[in-house]
C-alpha cells in the first residue's frame, strides 16, 4: 500500500514527542543558554514570527495521531490504529489521508455500518469513485435519508460528466436510481429527466451496452418499471411520453382496469374531460376495483372541468348500486357524503363495510365513524365503535387524526366515560371489553385515573378479554401518565396471576422502570437484574440495571454498572441494537464523569463515542462544549457545535454551547444572538444558558440586560432549591453594579 512518508516521518517524529505533539497550549520558550565560555558566542534562543494556536495545533495533534496509528497498525493492534485514524480526522477534517485508512480497516474489523459511516464523509469530502457514490447512497436510500442520498448521486452524475466519455451501463443504473429517488422526493422534474434517459437507453441497449441481464436488473418487473416511468412523465406534465410509457407497461403484461385508468388521467392532464369521462366509465362498467379510490377522485376532477360537480353524488351512488362489493368505492362515497354534511348517508355506508369485511374490517371505515360521532355528539355509539377498533390494537393511535380529534374535545371524551361508567352500573353484560378498554384509554388521556382503573379493572373481567394484554397496556398507561405506584402494582400484579409465560421478562422490566421513577431504587434493581436474567444476550435489558443507578445518583455502582456492560458486549459489531446501546453506555458514562468533576474521562467517552458515530450530534455538541467550555480547541467546537445545530436548530442546549463557545472566542454580540434564541421568554429558561447569555450581554456592554439575565438566572436556582449557585449570581450582580469591584 502507498504511504504518505512525509506525513509518517513528521508525525512519527511527534509521535515519540508526546508532550509537544498533544499539547493543548504551545510550549513555554526556555530562558537562552549562557556561552560556555568567553570565546564563544552565546546561542540564541530562535522566537518564531508567530506563535502556533488554534488550529494549526489541533492540526500537529492530528499529525501525532496518524503516527500512532502508524505504530499500531504495524504492531497488528488494528481497533487501536482504527481509533487514531478516526481521531486524526476529527483534529483535522481536511487530512484525507487518515479519513482513506479508515474505511478499509473498518471493513477488514467487520465493522461494517462503522465503514459505510466514514465512507459516505469519504464521498462527500472526496468524491472519485462514481460506482461507489451510487452503492453508498443506495445505503442511504434504505436508511430513509433520501436528501443525502440524492446529494451522493449529484456526486456521481458530476464525475460521470467530468469524464466526458460515452454514457455507459453504469451511469444507465445511475439514472434509474436518481430518478427513483427524485420521484420519492416528489421533486418530478428531474424525475422524469432522469427516467427519460433511461427510457431512451433501454431503446437502443447497444449503444449504452446494456446487455439482456443488465436490462433484466435495470428493469426488475418491468412492467412496473414502466408503470412508475409514466407516473413520473405524468407528473411532469409530459403527456405523450407518459402515455407511450403507459402502453408499454400494459404491452408488457396486459392490465386493462390499470390501462383505462392510466387513459383516463392522461386525457384529463390534456384538458380532454370528456375523454377522459369515457374511460373512467368503461372502467366503473366492468365493475373494476384494483385502482382503489384514484379513479373516483379523478371521476371528481373530470366532472368539475365539465361543470358537473354537482353530478358527483348521484353517479357514486349509481355506480355502487350496481357493484356494491366494491370497497374503495364505498370508502370514498362514505367520504363524500361526510364532506356534504350527509352523516345520516355516511354512517350506514361505513357499518356496511365493515360488517361485509369481518374478517378484516378496513380501518378507515372505523375512522370515518369516529368522525361522524365526534360531529354528532354522540358519546354512546362513539363508546361502542372505540370498542370495535380498540379490541383489535389495543390503542387509540389507529384511529388517526380521528383518534385525535375525539382526544382533543375534552367534554365529549369525558363523556364517552361516562357513558361506560354508567353502563357497567346498569348493564355491564352489554360493554365489550373493547369499549372498556378504549373508555379507559380516555379516562387516561383526561387524568381521571380512579374512573381509569375501574374501567381497566373491567376490562379484564369481560367477556373475551385479553388479560395479558389488558395488563400491559393498563400498565403502561400509568407509567406514561406518571402513575408510577399504580403501575408498579399493576405489573406485580401481571406477575403474580401468571399472565405472561415465567421466561417473559417483560413485566420484570417495566416493573423496573416504575419502581425506579417512584423511587425505589433498590428494588428496581432487583427487578431489572431478574429481567436481565431472563435475556442474557439483550444488552439492551442488561443496560437497564446501570441506568436506575444512574437515575438514582448512585454514580459508582453506575460507572461500574456501565463498564460491565460493555465488557460484555462491546465487541461485538453485528448487530446495530448492541452499538447503538454501547454509544449509550458511553453517553452516560460521560454525564456521569462530568457530574464528578473528571472532564478528560468525560472527554474520551466522547470521543469514543465519536470514534464509532462520527456525525453523532449529541456527542458532538457535548465534546464541543467541554472543549469550549476549558477554552480548548475552539475553532474545532465551533465547527463540530454548528453541525449539531444545523441538524437540530430548534434544540437549545446546542445553541447554547454554540453561543458559549463564540464568547469563548471572543465573538461577543455573535454569542448573545446564539444565546437568546437558546433563552425563552418565560420563567422557565435554563439558568445556566441564562448565566452564558449574561455573561455575553455584559461582555457585548449592555450591562443592563445581563442584569436582568441574572436575576432571572438567579430566580431559577431559588425556585430548583440551589441556594449556592443563586448566591454566586447574586455576587457576580453585586460587582457589576459596582465598578470598583468587579473583576
Amino acid at each position: 500500500m502507498k504511504r504518505n512518508w512525509t506525513w509518517l516521518l513528521v508525525g512519527g517524529w511527534l509521535a515519540c514527542c508526546p508532550r509537544l505533539a498533544l499539547a493543548d497550549e504551545p510550549p513555554a520558550i526556555a530562558a537562552a543558554p549562557q556561552a560556555v565560555s568567553e570565546l564563544e558566542d552565546p546561542v540564541e534562543v530562535l522566537v518564531p514570527l508567530k506563535r502556533r494556536g488554534g488550529r494549526e495545533d489541533d492540526r500537529i495533534r492530528a499529525l501525532a495521531l496518524f503516527a500512532a496509528a502508524r505504530v499500531a497498525e504495524q504492531k497488528q493492534d488494528y481497533p487501536l490504529a482504527l481509533q487514531n485514524y478516526q481521531r486524526a480526522f476529527r483534529f483535522d477534517p481536511e487530512a484525507m489521508p487518515a479519513l482513506r485508512e479508515i474505511v478499509p480497516l473498518a471493513f477488514n474489523l467487520d465493522r461494517q455500518a462503522e465503514a459505510v459511516r466514514y465512507a459516505l464523509i469519504m464521498a462527500e469530502h472526496e468524491p472519485a469513485d462514481p460506482v461507489l457514490l451510487a452503492r453508498l447512497a443506495g445505503y442511504l436510500t434504505e436508511e430513509g435519508d433520501i436528501e443525502r442520498a440524492i446529494k451522493l448521486c449529484e456526486k456521481a452524475m458530476e464525475l460521470y460528466r467530468q469524464s466526458n466519455t460515452k454514457p455507459t451501463a453504469q451511469q444507465v443504473a445511475l439514472w434509474m436510481e436518481m430518478g427513483r429517488l427524485y420521484f420519492v422526493a416528489k421533486k418530478y422534474d428531474q424525475t422524469a429527466h432522469y427516467f427519460g434517459e433511461v427510457y431512451k437507453a433501454l431503446e437502443n441497449p447497444k449503444e449504452f451496452g446494456l446487455e439482456p441481464a443488465m436490462q433484466k436488473a435495470l428493469l426488475n418487473k418491468a412492467e412496473l418499471a414502466y408503470q412508475l416511468f409514466g407516473e413520473s412523465f405524468l407528473e411532469a406534465g409530459k403527456t405523450t411520453e407518459a402515455l407511450a410509457a403507459f402502453e408499454k407497461s400494459n404491452l408488457i403484461k396486459a392490465d386493462e382496469p390499470l390501462s383505462l385508468y392510466n387513459r383516463a388521467r392522461v386525457e384529463a392532464k390534456q384538458k380532454q374531460p370528456a375523454q377522459a369521462l369515457a374511460k373512467l366509465e368503461a372502467y366503473f362498467d366492468k365493475h373494476f376495483a384494483t385502482q382503489g379510490t384514484g379513479p373516483y377522485h379523478l371521476l371528481g376532477d373530470v366532472l368539475g372541468e365539465l361543470g358537473q360537480q354537482d353530478q358527483l353524488l348521484s353517479r357514486l351512488e349509481k355506480i355502487q348500486a350496481a357493484d356494491p362489493d366494491n370497497v374503495p368505492l364505498a370508502y370514498f362515497l362514505a367520504q363524500q357524503y361526510r364532506q356534504a354534511g350527509q352523516l345520516e348517508k355516511a354512517e350506514p355506508t361505513y357499518r356496511d363495510l365493515i360488517e361485509r369485511h369481518k374478517a378484516r374490517p378496513p380501518l378507515e371505515a372505523y375512522q370515518g365513524l369516529v368522525e361522524i360521532y365526534r360531529q354528532q355528539k354522540d358519546a354512546g355509539k362513539l363508546l361502542a365503535t372505540l370498542g370495535e377498533a380498540v379490541s383489535r390494537a389495543a390503542s387509540l393511535v389507529p384511529l388517526g387524526d380521528a383518534g385525535k380529534a375525539l382526544l382533543a374535545d375534552t367534554d365529549l371524551t369525558k363523556a364517552v366515560v361516562a357513558a361506560a361508567v354508567e353502563q357497567l352500573n346498569t348493564d355491564p353484560a352489554k360493554l365489550s371489553y373493547g369499549s372498556r378498554l378504549g373508555a379507559a384509554l380516555l379516562a387516561v388521556s383526561q387524568k381521571d385515573y380512579d374512573a381509569a382503573n375501574a374501567l381497566f379493572e373491567q376490562s379484564l373481567k369481560a367477556e373475551n378479554s385479553k388479560p395479558s394484554e389488558a395488563i400491559v397496556t393498563w400498565g403502561l398507561e400509568l407509567f406514561m401518565a406518571g402513575q408510577y405506584a399504580k403501575a408498579i402494582e399493576i405489573f406485580e400484579r401481571g406477575l403474580q396471576e401468571k399472565l405472561l409465560p415465567a421466561d417473559n421478562p417483560t413485566f420484570h422490566f417495566y416493573l423496573a422502570g416504575a419502581l425506579e421513577m417512584d423511587g425505589r431504587t433498590d428494588p428496581a434493581i432487583e427487578a431489572a437484574r431478574r429481567a436481565a436474567a431472563l435475556q442474557q444476550d439483550s444488552p439492551r435489558f442488561h443496560s437497564r440495571i446501570a441506568w436506575i443507578q444512574y437515575h438514582a445518583k448512585r454514580y459508582a455502582p453506575a460507572q461500574e454498572g456501565y463498564l460491565e456492560l460493555l465488557k460484555k458486549f462491546d465487541k461485538n459489531h453485528e448487530s446495530g441494537e448492541i452499538r447503538e446501546v454501547m454509544r449509550d453506555a458511553r453517553l452516560a458514562l460521560s454525564n456521569i464523569n462530568v457530574i464528578e468533576g473528571k472532564t478528560p474521562a468525560a472527554e474520551e467517552w466522547l470521543e469514543q463515542v465519536l470514534d464509532e458515530f462520527p456525525e453523532d450530534v449529541g456527542a458532538l455538541n457535548d465534546l464541543g462544549y467541554l472543549w469550549a467550555d476549558n477554552g480548548r480547541h475552539l475553532e474545532l467546537s465551533e465547527q463540530m457545535i454548528r453541525v449539531a445545530v444545523s441538524r437540530e436548530p430548534k434544540n437549545k442546549a446546542y445553541r447554547d454551547s454554540l453561543g458559549w463557545v463564540l464568547f469563548r472566542l471572543g465573538r461577543y454580540p455573535e454569542a448573545v444572538a446564539e444565546l437568546k434564541a437558546a433563552v425563552t421568554a418565560d420563567d422557565e429558561a435554563d439558568a445556566t444558558i441564562l448565566e452564558h447569555l449574561a455573561e455575553a450581554q455584559l461582555r457585548s456592554g449592555d450591562r443592563e440586560a445581563a442584569i436582568a439575565t441574572w436575576n432571572r438566572a438567579a430566580a431559577s436556582y431559588d425556585k430548583s432549591a440551589e441556594a449556592d449557585k443563586a448566591k454566586l449570581i447574586r455576587d457576580k450582580i453585586s460587582q457589576s453594579q459596582n465598578p470598583a469591584t468587579e473583576k
